[in-house]
């Protein structure tokens, strides 16, 4: 349940993200479910069938997923 709909896009987390995305997101964290987008609406939304979505490669995508398989490889270590 979504209680509280004060959210932002925090810089420079999200300064590579496309203002079609972030609609997205906006769209999905409304309160009122009967406003907030059903899976149809959302499968037709522009970013998801990629309509003029951009193709550029996020400059951090790619460190941050080594980051993160670096700590999870290391999680599972120790858990052993």
């Amino acid at each position: 349940m979504i209680k509280n709909v004060e959210f932002d896009f925090p810089s420079p987390y999200w300064d590579d993200v496309s203002d079609m995305a972030k609609d997205l997101i906006k769209s999905l964290l409304v309160k009122d479910p009967k406003k907030r987008l059903d899976a149809e609406q959302l499968l037709e939304h522009p970013w998801v069938r990629g309509i003029s979505t951009p193709r550029v490669l996020l400059p951090t995508v790619t460190q941050q997923i080594k980051e993160f398989n670096a700590r999870r490889k290391l999680k599972v270590k120790f858990e052993v």
